[in-house]
């Protein structure tokens, strides 16, 4: 018969040691012949019912008190360098391997009325003399480097079933997949990321974070780290803009396209958002054929007051490129003649005519002339009212500091604020912070991370294409629904080929769908993340998303069955009765979706992708 152990019967254990105990006592002084004989044997078993009943005793301390785990800086960068010449992984916490003998243990708490789960005495927190005797208690079986941890959330036994704790290893191979750290406001994704960043830091990988809630004390670890290991720190905050950096979110692109997809994407489907993307694409096209860089205010400007100038510096320098020595004569005859037939036409309409006369008929025209020839003869007003659908946006992100941030002007000597992009990043393997003022300025905060995510992306695909070695680069999205975009998809879905390693947050599934507008997007997203790190959810879809995805086993279910009768006619004396037991096998969850809900605050059930799943517990990072 498969053995099935009882973690929760009475110390039966503690009668037996009494015993024994007695026996000790009492021998010596018995005059009985070879008492020493007898008393060693006593002893002996003294010793393995008090060795079982501190067992016991530590299990029920272990389930019944929630720690925290502290833990100077200096001593994780000396445990993750050992793990990383040991099984080239990096440290997340203190915890075990998540085994079917724990998914018994935890079926069985869950199976039993909370007052049963067996614990210390009630009686001794009644008492002063009582909660001496129970912090004596604590202070003998507390884990090294913890303290009590005092907050309501979670039950204190998921940790404590398992009294063979190791340090959970995340090996870097498997950082590739891409990660999710799910968990509900407060559970620790902040803290989570805290350890992450503070190794990457020390390895000396690129790290780039989005953290729309710009958090206070992730934001001080990040640069504390950075001076500790002589990294450049990099901070830009729309809100802060004294303590921010600049940075171009349209610096890097392999086809001018990209740079109206990343401005159109901004906007909702539709026509509109078409006709936006095709009006500042040819504006684009036509700034890079005169020799200018495209900017957010240079896009702004030719939106707002039309392309006309645009369109004649261009004309000016097609036409000396074609060698055309007499255009201006030309154009001024045309113009000419063209203001005695229309009443006034002027010099740009000339020119139009000039180009299309001696080119354009001929297929010798420009692709960047051509598309701004057609933008200037639209109609004006459909023209403006296409456009306008897209001039909030810009006047957003181009206008006022914000514009002076995201469209630096290099020329500007009085600004001595540093000016960066994504690929100067990477290049000089620094530490970007972007902090988003996501609670009080939502939708610029949301362009702001969108825009640069792009940026990320561009330089994701450059590199995966161009890299012989490509760096490896770790990018944190905290709160993802605040920022995904379809270059983060491929991100998720080609980064790896590009040495990105992406950690993305999320507090449930209902969010990513909620902003990518359909189930298929959000399973598209989520099939990416290879990695899940789930702390306490209170979404019961996201929990039971994440427990089928680590599967069932089996376990052992105790039935146990009493019954007596008696005859009518039979003497009040006489009685039939029975006792049966049956042990049965059956299906369960892994991990059953109430232990997610049931997390305490800091601690987290983690699935690495076809590898084994961990429960550990967050450190708190001091030093």
């Amino acid at each position: 018969m498969t053995s099935y152990i009882n973690h929760f019967r009475p110390i039966y254990e503690f009668r037996a040691a009494v015993f024994w105990l007695a026996a000790c006592v009492l021998l010596p002084i018995s005059g009985m012949p070879y008492a020493w004989a007898f008393m060693l044997v006593g002893l002996s078993f003294l010793l393995v019912r008090s060795l079982q009943i501190w067992s016991a005793l530590k299990f029920r301390m272990a389930i019944s008190t929630k720690w925290l785990t502290t833990l100077q800086v200096p001593r994780l960068l000396q445990v993750q360098k050992r793990m990383r010449e040991e099984a080239n992984s990096m440290y997340l916490a203190i915890g075990y391997e998540w085994t079917q003998k724990h998914c018994q243990i935890a079926h069985d708490i869950l199976r039993m009325p909370t007052t049963d789960i067996p614990g210390l005495p009630r009686w001794l927190n009644k008492t002063k003399t009582g909660r001496r005797i129970e912090e004596a208690i604590e202070g003998i079986f507390a884990p090294k480097d913890s303290i009590r941890d005092v907050m309501p959330q979670g039950s204190s036994w998921i940790h404590g079933m398992e009294p063979k704790k190791a340090l959970v290893p995340f090996h870097y191979k498997a950082m590739g997949g891409h990660t999710l750290v799910g968990g509900t406001t407060g559970a620790g994704k902040t803290r989570t990321y805290e350890v992450i960043s503070t190794q990457v830091i020390h390895l000396g990988d690129v790290l780039i974070i989005v953290d729309p809630k710009n958090d206070a004390e992730w934001k001080r670890r990040v640069e504390k780290e950075c001076a500790r290991s002589g990294r450049k720190f990099l901070y830009f905050n729309q809100a802060k803009p004294s303590e921010s950096i600049r940075l171009n979110p349209i610096e890097n692109w392999s086809q001018p396209s990209e740079i109206p997809s990343r401005i159109a994407q901004l906007m909702g489907e539709g026509p509109f958002r078409d006709f936006a993307f095709l009006f500042i694409d040819r504006a684009v096209k036509g700034e890079l054929y005169i020799g200018d860089k495209p900017t957010l205010r240079s896009i702004l400007k030719y939106a707002q007051s039309g392309i006309t100038t645009l369109l004649e510096k261009s004309l000016r320098r097609f036409f000396v490129e074609q060698g055309l020595s007499d255009w201006e004569e030309q154009v001024a005859t045309e113009t000419t003649r063209q203001g005695a037939r229309n009443n006034g036409a002027g010099p740009i309409d000339a020119m139009i005519a000039l180009y299309t006369a001696r080119f354009a008929a001929h297929e010798r025209g420009h692709e960047a002339i051509d598309g701004l020839i057609a933008t200037h003869v639209h109609d004006r007003e459909h023209y403006m009212r296409i456009i306008a659908s897209a001039l909030p946006l810009l006047q957003m992100l181009a206008t006022g500091e914000t514009g002076l941030m995201l469209a630096p002007k290099a020329d500007d000597f009085d600004d001595e604020r540093e000016i960066w992009d994504i690929d100067k990043i990477i290049k000089q393997k620094a530490v970007l912070y972007m902090g988003l003022d996501s609670l009080s300025n939502n939708i610029v905060q949301k362009a702001i991370a969108s825009m640069i995510l792009s940026d990320v992306a561009a330089v994701c695909g450059s590199i995966y294409n161009f890299y012989d070695s490509p760096p490896e680069v770790v990018l944190i999205i905290d709160e993802i629904a605040e920022a995904i975009n379809e270059q983060v998809i491929q991100i998720l879905n080609k980064g790896r080929g590009a040495g990105f390693k992406a950690f993305v947050a999320f507090q449930a599934r209902a969010d990513l769908e909620a902003r990518l507008g359909n189930a298929a997007k959000m399973l598209q997203v989520l099939g990416n993340l290879n990695n899940q790190i789930i702390l306490r959810l209170e979404d019961s879809d996201t929990a039971q998303w994440f427990s089928d995805k680590v599967g069932e086993t089996a376990i052992r279910n105790m039935t146990i069955t009493g019954s007596t009768s008696t005859g009518s006619e039979a003497h009040i004396g006489e009685f039939t009765g029975g006792v049966s037991r049956s042990l049965q096998l059956e299906k369960a969850p892994l991990i059953p979706t109430g232990l997610i809900h049931k997390l305490p605050n800091l601690q987290y059930f983690m699935r690495i992708s076809g590898a084994a799943v961990y429960q550990g517990r967050i450190p708190i990072l001091q030093g």
